[in-house]
């Protein structure tokens, strides 16, 4: 976009860089040995990975997706079942608290969550922008908050009075009761 908005209103950097290349001397034509000695050393492997791995690149899916040991489509539809699990399973563990429902509310929410969280994580806590240390310490912290919420779950299903009956004693409390 910069360099369409350089061409549309020509200053006096453009008259600059126009300038030297019309009063630069003509090159002299390259000849055959010359053409053939840069080519061979710009092909080296040693001298220009980055050429290599440019020649290499692939925009095509199913030849991207050869390299790839995983098939993140198939996360996409667990992500989206787990989101869709939560619908129902929401108020069926509030109708019918037991363990095994709020034990499965605990794991499908925090997957839920994970998973969000780590998108965020990904999409903004770039090391484009952040350097290379930040974005591996915000993943951390996505594991740390997602295992630390897990367990605090596991330890109110466990050892006090399980998800679906906290969530009752909140929605049983009155306005005007003071403790």
């Amino acid at each position: 976009m910069a360099f369409s908005m350089l061409l549309r209103r020509p200053g006096p950097v453009l008259m600059q860089q126009a300038m030297k290349l019309a009063t630069k001397p003509a090159m002299r034509p390259a000849s055959q040995n010359t053409l053939q000695s840069l080519k061979s050393t710009l092909l080296k492997t040693e001298t220009t990975p980055i050429l290599n791995s440019v020649r290499s690149f692939r925009t095509s899916a199913i030849r991207f997706a050869e390299g790839k040991s995983q098939d993140h489509s198939k996360l996409w539809v667990i992500e989206r079942v787990t989101s869709a699990a939560l619908i129902p399973l929401m108020p069926l563990a509030l109708i019918a608290p037991s363990k095994i429902l709020d034990s499965a509310l605990a794991i499908i929410m925090v997957a839920h969550s994970f998973w969000g969280l780590e998108a965020i994580a990904v999409d903004y806590v770039r090391a484009s922008i952040f350097g290379p240390v930040i974005p591996k310490i915000a993943i951390g912290l996505v594991y740390l908050i997602s295992i630390a919420t897990l367990g605090g779950l596991f330890y109110v299903i466990t050892h006090d009075i399980g998800i679906a009956n906290t969530v009752r004693q909140f929605w049983s409390i009155k306005a005007g009761q003071h403790a």
